[in-house]
């Protein structure tokens, strides 16, 4: 008995599961990962949309839907981890996922799909409709995301910087297109346009497409100066609420910690207790 008592201490103390478990519980690392990832399948999910979206408006050229759909392909891998892992959670499994049914929409890559069957074709109004009941069970999934997930980025203002940004390019884009599409050969197609747009947006510029026109100088300078805001604002907002969370969360460890010392020093008392007891009985009893 005692042999299997000092292999359970020696296991607990040099076991490499063990170690991790400890950590695991002493920095609640499951809990941060998990809530990175959510807010990565949210992110994602944003701009899997938003692309989702530009062939319903704009008519791209094949080979940019197709880079579309091939990024949606991707989008969903991520998005399957989560479906699972949200699956499994669930006491009745089945129930779950006919109730959510929108979820399984979701995590089907229709555009990728569709591509690898038809080939790189114009696809009609029924596929753009297919398209939008898409986007619509994307944005939806997003919703089950974990509160604190949802809560924090309503906190950093997170959803408002994204949407901005993504409005500056589409209306950005399109009034571009119209403005410069027949005088401009550098923006003769939406593709061009929304390049020029995201490259602004982003802070990038590469400098190979560019407008000539007055008003579209003064849409790039907008969307520069959009990008410039919107970029300090989400990045300081983002940086406090994560500096904010991580503290409490380092503080409420603490507070556990003082806890489990409180106890085992209560314990410990205890036992001298019971031990000056012990002396005390042995000493009456040597009398």
């Amino acid at each position: 008995m005692a042999l299997q008592e000092w292999w359970d201490v020696l296991y607990k103390r040099f076991s490499p599961v063990e170690n991790l478990k400890r950590i695991n519980e002493a920095f609640l690392l499951s809990k941060r990962i998990r809530l990175l990832y959510e807010v990565l399948c949210f992110i994602l999910i944003l701009f899997d949309a938003f692309f989702l979206f530009l062939p319903v408006i704009f008519p791209l050229k094949p080979n940019t839907v197709l880079a579309i759909a091939e990024f949606d392909a991707v989008v969903v891998l991520f998005l399957w981890v989560e479906f699972l892992a949200r699956v499994s959670n669930e006491e009745h499994k089945l129930s779950h996922v006919t109730n959510d049914w929108t979820d399984i929409v979701a995590i089907i890559p229709f555009d990728y799909i569709a591509f690898s069957a038809f080939g790189a074709v114009q696809l009609g109004l029924a596929f753009k409709i297919i398209r939008l009941i898409r986007i619509a069970a994307l944005l939806r999934f997003s919703r089950r995301i974990e509160k604190t997930v949802l809560s924090f980025i309503e906190k950093t203002r997170l959803i408002y910087g994204l949407v901005l940004y993504l409005l500056v390019i589409i209306v950005g884009a399109a009034l571009l297109f119209n403005i410069e599409g027949g005088i401009n050969p550098t923006m003769s197609t939406p593709d061009d346009t929304l390049w020029y747009m995201i490259v602004t947006v982003t802070s990038v510029g590469y400098g190979d497409v560019v407008p000539v026109t007055g008003f579209g100088r003064m849409i790039g300078v907008v969307a520069m100066l959009s990008a410039i805001f919107f970029t300090s604002l989400v990045t300081a907002t983002t940086t406090s609420a994560l500096f904010e969370k991580f503290r409490r969360e380092r503080e409420e460890t603490l507070e556990r910690s003082k806890d489990t010392i409180g106890n085992v020093i209560s314990k410990l008392d205890a036992l001298n207790e019971k031990v000056e007891d012990l002396r005390a009985e042995l000493q009456e009893l040597k009398q």
